[in-house]
């Protein structure tokens, strides 16, 4: 057999793969199985764990500060304070052809145009609206039909206003 030549084409084509691999391996945390990862891999830190699983087992095991614990209820208490409990009655009323009504009434007196910043759509530049009412809808129901008490926000600013139990606060 020639020089350079190989007896299957396979072991020709792992030789050539070889060579042009770039990388590390690496040994996990967890199992200490060696396994590979790639030079965008390692750039990202993903080289202390083989795999998902091996990173839960060591998440399992972990020991945590006592402020750990204190930390995630705060943090939990936070994310339900900002939750708007929306009752199936206000749900019905959000849904009626007099809300659909009111919206659009507010949209076309405000000129489809964010009262607090001004932006508007424009072609190819399209911005989300939204019709606030400016005294909440949940404290003030006899309010919710006037189109006085509206206004029209962009997403952004709309997501600034009081939302949830913020909004008892408002008289």
């Amino acid at each position: 057999m020639p020089k350079g030549q190989y007896r299957n084409p396979k072991e020709r084509a792992l030789k050539i793969a070889k060579a042009h691999r770039r990388g590390q391996f690496f040994s996990c945390l967890e199992c200490d199985k060696e396994f590979w990862r790639k030079p965008s891999a390692i750039k990202k830190g993903n080289n202390k764990f083989c795999s998902k699983n091996c990173y839960f087992e060591w998440q399992r095991g972990r020991k945590r500060s006592s402020e750990f614990g204190t930390k995630c209820r705060m943090g939990q208490k936070r994310r339900n304070a900002k939750r708007v409990l929306i009752t199936p009655q206000n749900k019905r009323i959000r849904g009626s052809e007099e809300y659909k009504q009111w919206r659009e009434a507010v949209f076309a007196r405000d000129d489809w145009t964010c009262q607090r910043c001004g932006k508007r759509s424009k072609k190819n530049q399209y911005i989300v609206i939204h019709a606030h009412h400016i005294k909440p809808f949940a404290v003030f129901p006899e309010l919710r039909f006037e189109v006085d008490n509206g206004e029209t926000l962009c997403k952004k600013c709309h997501d600034k206003e009081p939302k949830g139990k913020d909004v008892y606060c408002i008289k």
